[in-house]
C-alpha cells in the first residue's frame, strides 16, 4: 500500500468514526427528550394494536403475514404485528417494554438521519444538526409516546437503513452484499407500514446520486441490475401479500368512516383541494409545531366545500410554492434528494392520490420530517461566516432547546386514556371523536353524568352517529333507567335498523323489566341479523325462560354454548332453566363450569342448591365450605353444616 493510499484509508476511518460518534450523540439526545414517555400507560389504540399481534405466536409467520393488522380490516403491517407478538410473549401487557422499544427505535432513527445525511455528502455539522432537529421535533410525540405509533418508527428506521446500505453499495464498498441488504431492509420497511412504499422510488433516485465519484462501470451495471430486480420483486411480492391478507389493495371509499376521513366520500376535486389544505397544515406543523393535536377527525378537520375557502386557498398557495421551489433544489443533488424524500414519503398518506381511512395524523409526518429536518439544517448552516452564520446558529440552538421542552411536555399527552382524551378535546373541541373518547374515559371510571355530557356534545356534531347514540343508551341501561335506555336504543334502530348491539340490549332491557314478549321479539331480530353470535341466543333464552317455555329456553342456551363454549351468561341461564325443569344433574354441570371460569356468590349458591336437590349432600357441604372461605361475610355459607339445611 502506498503512502497516499494509507493516508486515504486513515482519513476514511476517521471520517466514519466521527460520523458514528455524532450519530451516537444524536441518539442519546433523542432518548433523553422522550424518556419521560416510558411512564405512559396503554391507550385503547395501543391495546388494539398489541392485541392484534398477541393473537398470533411470534413464530407463526404465515398467520401474521396473511391477516390484517391492528384490529383494522384495511391495515396491513405484519412486521409491526410480529414485534408486538414477540414482546407480548416476553412480558405480556406491561406498558414499559412497549414504550422502551419505541423510544429506543426513535433514537436509532435519529442516528440514521445523521448517518445518511453524512453519507450523502453533507458536512459533519449539517448532518449532526439534521439528526438533532429530527430527534427533538415535537410532531413526533404521537409516533413515539404512543405504543401504536410503532409502525412508522420501524418503517422510517428500515427505510433509512435501506438507503444507507444502498449508499454504501454505490460507493463500491462490497456492492452486491450491501445491495441485497438494502433490498431486505426495504422489504421489511414495507411490511412495517404502508408509507414505506415510497422506497420503491427513493432507492433508484438515491442510486443516481454521486458523492465521491462513480464506482467502476462493470460493478455499477451489475449492482444497478440487481437493485432493479430486487425492487421489482419486492413491490410485486408486497402487493400480492397485501391483497391476500386484506382482499384489496386500497380500502373502498364507501368503507371509510366519514368521521375519520370526510374527504374520502367527497367528489374528486374537493378531495384534492382537501388534500392540499391538509398538506399546507402539515408543512406548517413541521415549521411551527405549536398547535399540535392528537385528533384531526370530523369536524375539527372537515372536507373542503369550495375552492374559495381559506383552507383551499392556503393549499393551492402551498402547492404553488413547492412547485416553485423544485427548480431551485434541482441544481443541488443532495437538497433535491431530501426534498423528494419529504414530499414523496408524504404522498401515500396525503389523500391526493387515493383516499385512506384517516384524513390526517401527526404520525404521518414522522418519515417526511427526516427530509424536512435535513433541508432545514442545510438552510441554517449554509452561511459560511459573519453575522448570518451567527444568526443561523442562534436560530438552530433556539429551535433545539424550544422543541426539546415542547416534546417533553407533549409526551405526557399519552400517559393514560383520560389525559389523551382531555388533550384531544382541548385541542380539537369541534371533534366528535374527541368528545366520544373523553366520554368513554369518564364512563370507564363510573362518571356517568360527565360521560353523558360528552356523548351528547359529540352527538351535537354528528347527530346521525348510531354508535354514539348506542353508547348513551348503554349508560342509561347501566344506571337502571330502562325507559330512557329503550327510547335511545330505538332511536339507534331508526338510524340503522341493522345495528345488532341495539337489538341485543333492547331484548336485555325488556327481559330485566319482565317484558318477555317484546324481549323475545328483539332477540329474534338480533338472531336474524347475526345467527353466529351467541348473545342473541342468550337473550332469547332468558325471554323464553320468562315466558315459561323452558325446553325452548334450554335449546337457546345450548345453541349459545355451541357457538361460544364457556359463555358465562349462557351457562347461568342453562343452570337456572335446568333447576326450573327439575333436571338438577344438568344444573350442577352448568354451575360447575361457571365456578371454574366465572365464580361468584350466586354461582356457588346455584351449585350448592343443585347438589342438595340431586341428593349429593357431601358435594354440597364441600362446595359450601369452599364458598365460605371465598365469601366469609355471606350468611348462606356460614359453615359447612349449612349443606344440611333446606334451601327454598
Amino acid at each position: 500500500m502506498t503512502l497516499v493510499e494509507r493516508v486515504g484509508t486513515v482519513g476514511a476511518m476517521s471520517h466514519r468514526r466521527a460520523s458514528w460518534t455524532t450519530a451516537a450523540a444524536v441518539a442519546a439526545l433523542a432518548f433523553a427528550v422522550f424518556a419521560n414517555s416510558l411512564s405512559n400507560g396503554l391507550t385503547v389504540e395501543d391495546v388494539a394494536a398489541i392485541a392484534s399481534g398477541a393473537a398470533h405466536h411470534p413464530l407463526d409467520w404465515r398467520a401474521i403475514l396473511l391477516a390484517p393488522s391492528g384490529g383494522d380490516a384495511n391495515i396491513y403491517r405484519p412486521f409491526t404485528s410480529w414485534t408486538f407478538a414477540a414482546e407480548h410473549a416476553l412480558h405480556g401487557d406491561h406498558p414499559f417494554g412497549y414504550h422502551l422499544v419505541n423510544v429506543l427505535g426513535h433514537a436509532g432513527v435519529a442516528a440514521l438521519v445523521a448517518l445518511l445525511a453524512r453519507a450523502l455528502g453533507l458536512s459533519l455539522a449539517t448532518a449532526a444538526l439534521a439528526g438533532v432537529l429530527f430527534a427533538v421535533h415535537p410532531v413526533h410525540g404521537e409516533a413515539v409516546a404512543a405504543a401504536a405509533g410503532r409502525s412508522v418508527i420501524l418503517a422510517a428506521g428500515l427505510a433509512l437503513l435501506s438507503l444507507l446500505w444502498q449508499r454504501r453499495a454505490a460507493e463500491g464498498d462490497r456492492p452486491i452484499p450491501f445491495t441485497l441488504a438494502a433490498a431486505g431492509a426495504c422489504a421489511l420497511a414495507l411490511l412495517a407500514d404502508e408509507q414505506a412504499i415510497v422506497l420503491l422510488v427513493l432507492l433508484p433516485l438515491a442510486n443516481l446520486m454521486r458523492v465521491d465519484g462513480p464506482p467502476p462501470a462493470e460493478r455499477q451495471r451489475v449492482r444497478q441490475a440487481l437493485l432493479g430486480l430486487a425492487i421489482a420483486a419486492i413491490g410485486v411480492g408486497y402487493l400480492g401479500l397485501r391483497h391476500a391478507a386484506l382482499g384489496h389493495l386500497l380500502a373502498p371509499a364507501d368503507a371509510i368512516a366519514f368521521a375519520a376521513n370526510p374527504a374520502a366520500s367527497a367528489p374528486p376535486i374537493l378531495r384534492l383541494l382537501t388534500g392540499l389544505e391538509v398538506l399546507a397544515r402539515a408543512l406548517w406543523l413541521l415549521l411551527m409545531p405549536v398547535r399540535l393535536s392528537a385528533d384531526y377527525s370530523y369536524a375539527h378537520l372537515p372536507a373542503v366545500a369550495s375552492a374559495a375557502e381559506p383552507g383551499a386557498i392556503a393549499g393551492l398557495v402551498t402547492a404553488a410554492a413547492l412547485l416553485a421551489l423544485a427548480p431551485i433544489v434541482w441544481r443541488h443533488p443532495t437538497a433535491l434528494f431530501w426534498y423528494a424524500f419529504a414530499l414523496l414519503s408524504y404522498g401515500p398518506v396525503s389523500n391526493l392520490l387515493f383516499p385512506i381511512d384517516t384524513i390526517f395524523r401527526e404520525r404521518f409526518l414522522y418519515l417526511p420530517s427526516a427530509g424536512f429536518c435535513a433541508l432545514l439544517a442545510m438552510v441554517l448552516l449554509r452561511p459560511a461566516h459573519g453575522w448570518r452564520r451567527a444568526a443561523a446558529a442562534t436560530v438552530a440552538v433556539g429551535l433545539v432547546l424550544g422543541w426539546s421542552v415542547g416534546v417533553r411536555s407533549r409526551n405526557l399527552t399519552w400517559h393514560d386514556e383520560r389525559s389523551l382524551a382531555e388533550s384531544m378535546v382541548a385541542s380539537a373541541p369541534d371533534s366528535a371523536h374527541a368528545h366520544a373518547a373523553l366520554a368513554a374515559a369518564y364512563s370507564s371510571v363510573g362518571r356517568d353524568e360527565d360521560a353523558l355530557r360528552e356523548f351528547l356534545q359529540a352527538l351535537s356534531i354528528t347527530p346521525k352517529d348510531a354508535g354514539l347514540l348506542y353508547d348513551v343508551g348503554v349508560i342509561y341501561q347501566r344506571r337502571g333507567k330502562a325507559l330512557e335506555a329503550l327510547t335511545v336504543f330505538r332511536g339507534v334502530l331508526k338510524l340503522d335498523a341493522a345495528y345488532f348491539p341495539a337489538w341485543i340490549n333492547i331484548a336485555a332491557v325488556n327481559n330485566s323489566q319482565a317484558m318477555f314478549t317484546p324481549g323475545l321479539d328483539a332477540a329474534d331480530h338480533a338472531i336474524a341479523l347475526r345467527p353466529d353470535v351467541p348473545n342473541g341466543h342468550v337473550v332469547r333464552g332468558f325471554a323464553l325462560r320468562g315466558l315459561e317455555r323452558l325446553d325452548e329456553a334450554r335449546a337457546a342456551f345450548q345453541e349459545a354454548l355451541r357457538l361460544a363454549p364457556g359463555h358465562p351468561d349462557a351457562l347461568l341461564g342453562l343452570g337456572a332453566t335446568a333447576i326450573e325443569r327439575g333436571d338438577f344433574g344438568e344444573a350442577a354441570q352448568a354451575f360447575e363450569r361457571l365456578v371454574a371460569t366465572a365464580p361468584s356468590a350466586d354461582v356457588y349458591r346455584g351449585l350448592v342448591y343443585s347438589y342438595r336437590m340431586a341428593g349429593r349432600d357431601e358435594d354440597a357441604a364441600r362446595v359450601t365450605a369452599a364458598a365460605h372461605e371465598r365469601f366469609p361475610d355471606d350468611t348462606f355459607f356460614v359453615a359447612p353444616e349449612a349443606g344440611e339445611h333446606d334451601h327454598q
